[in-house]
């Protein structure tokens, strides 16, 4: 069962991503409404509403979570979502939707691989920005969607955009926030924090290996 928030879309979540960096509301918007396009006021909405109804921890994790996407090689928009609580055996986690943007490139990555990248610079940077994560839900459900096709390098893949972006994939990880704070704690690692995790690639369940993870940008 799911209750749903309206969606926060790139434009809006600026002032989120501010607010990871310690930002006060006010100040976020200030520093974000002529980037964002959008007036200072939509953008102070935008935030104070998230904070409201789901805590500061939701609002600085959609600043990390799409922070981290556009620094991992974001090519297309990038954007992200609060679709709301989430039930799933028997526990409550809340969603963020994650549009990062990134077209992975099949000649380096493969299947088995795309994931381990995606949690690697993406979720796992995130998370580990809190000392102990605090939302209205007993976990955290993070969707991230991404694409995937082969090119020889980026300015091959960018000159080639207009030919499409190739297959999407999503990746959906269902954590336990007592999980997550063990990691944070370093009383166990990342690799057993995902095994204790619900993984899924386009809704079908899989096993992560980290350690098949090739470096991604920085």
């Amino acid at each position: 069962m799911t209750w749903a928030h309206p969606f926060i879309r790139q434009s809006c979540v600026l002032c989120a991503f501010a607010a990871a960096a310690g930002l006060p509301p006010a100040r976020a918007a200030d520093d974000v409404a002529d980037e964002a396009g959008t007036s200072r006021q939509e953008l102070l909405h935008a935030l104070q509403e998230v904070q409201k109804t789901y805590g500061s921890d939701a609002a600085m994790m959609q600043g990390q979570l799409l922070g981290q996407a556009i620094r991992s090689g974001s090519i297309l928009e990038a954007g992200i979502s609060i679709p709301g609580v989430e039930e799933r055996s028997g526990k409550h986690f809340l969603a963020f939707k994650v549009d990062t943007g990134i077209i992975y490139n099949d000649r380096e990555l493969s299947a088995a691989e795309r994931p381990v990248r995606a949690w690697t610079d993406i979720i796992e940077v995130s998370l580990r920005k809190f000392r102990q994560l605090s939302l209205p839900a007993d976990g955290v459900a993070i969707m991230l969607t991404y694409n995937h096709r082969p090119y020889a390098d980026l300015t091959d893949m960018r000159t080639r955009l207009h030919e499409g972006h190739g297959a999407l994939e999503s990746l959906t990880v269902y954590l336990l926030l007592a999980d997550v704070g063990e990691m944070s704690a370093e009383r166990i690692t990342a690799q057993e924090l995902v095994d204790r995790s619900t993984v899924l690639v386009d809704g079908a369940p899989i096993r992560v290996r980290l350690v098949a993870a090739t470096p991604g940008p920085k």
